[in-house]
């Protein structure tokens, strides 16, 4: 079991009570649960390689504004337990966990608030769950066939490549220093970069690191196609679920195309929305602009 200490530079940026979970695996899950029991549920599922912390912005100030917002660590990640068989890792394996969760928290009518991915494992509570969700938020994320994964082989091939590879993936000071500055669309601070290397200290702690690029489908093959091809074959059963598509108007590694990609899967849905001075993390970037964008459609639908 994985016990991670945040330092006070931390809790100071993350001042959520901590809640944990223990999975049908005996896995221990972290959450947080803010705002009153009874309010309306905000779900947000975080991304690579980031933890619950990345919406800690949205997590204030929705659970202010009368929101039940629940925001959970994926194993591997935040507070949450670290196996360190990378073969724990798999897109099913995250889409059960997250449905065990939410069933376990008994949320219902759910806003479903996903980010990198944070999309294909929300894609796939969405069609186990439908009749449960209420809206879906969709940001710099896909659930979609490797044609549409094209642009991320690069950093694939490299994840896979031992050396490099494993130095980088491996190393939280390279990943985020390097790697997640890069994508940011600001100089995150010295505070912040401290907050998302904080949960991998330990060597012992870092297999989701490098298999969560692995876990990407890049041929008909590879071990996530076919939950993958389901995610996309299914998209046509949640088009009459409001939905709203926000993306980095400077992101790299999730291109325009994806974005418009969506707006054709789901034509109902508001967007595509391109956030100024943001890359891949939104939340991130530019939080005040998602927030404004979030009140708009969650006052509308």
């Amino acid at each position: 079991m994985a016990t991670v200490t945040l330092p006070e530079t931390t809790r100071a940026l993350y001042p959520f009570k901590s809640h944990f979970l223990t999975l049908s695996d005996g896995k221990r899950m972290h959450y947080v649960d803010e705002g009153p029991e009874d309010g309306e549920a905000l779900v947000f599922v975080h991304g690579y390689p980031m933890w619950s912390f990345i919406y800690r912005a949205l997590l204030v100030y929705y659970a202010a504004q009368g929101f039940r917002c629940v925001a959970m660590d994926h194993i591997g990640y935040g507070l949450s337990d670290k196996p360190s068989a990378g073969a724990y890792h798999t897109l099913r394996r995250h889409t059960h966990n997250l449905v065990e969760c939410l069933a376990a928290l008994d949320l219902r009518q759910i806003t479903l608030v996903m980010e990198d991915w944070g999309g294909p494992f929300g894609v796939g509570y969405a069609l186990r769950q439908t009749p449960n969700i209420r809206r879906l938020v969709l940001m710099n994320t896909w659930a979609f066939q490797d044609t549409y994964t094209h642009w991320l082989y690069p950093l694939i091939r490299f994840s896979t490549r031992r050396g490099l590879g494993d130095l980088l993936f491996r190393s939280p000071n390279l990943l985020f220093s390097l790697g997640v500055q890069q994508w940011s669309g600001r100089r995150l601070s010295a505070a912040v970069l401290t907050a998302y290397k904080g949960p991998f200290r330990e060597a012992r702690h870092r297999a989701s690191l490098i298999q969560f690029p692995r876990m990407i489908s890049t041929t008909p093959l590879h071990p996530s196609a076919p939950d993958m091809r389901t995610l996309e074959q299914g998209l046509a059963s949640l088009k009459g679920i409001p939905a709203l598509i926000l993306w980095g108007e400077e992101n790299q590694l999730f291109p325009p195309e994806i974005a418009h990609h969506w707006k054709k899967m789901l034509p109902r849905a508001k967007g595509p929305l391109f956030i100024p001075q943001a890359r891949h993390f939104l939340t991130e970037d530019n939080p005040d602009t998602v927030i404004q964008q979030l009140d708009y459609f969650l006052e509308r639908s």
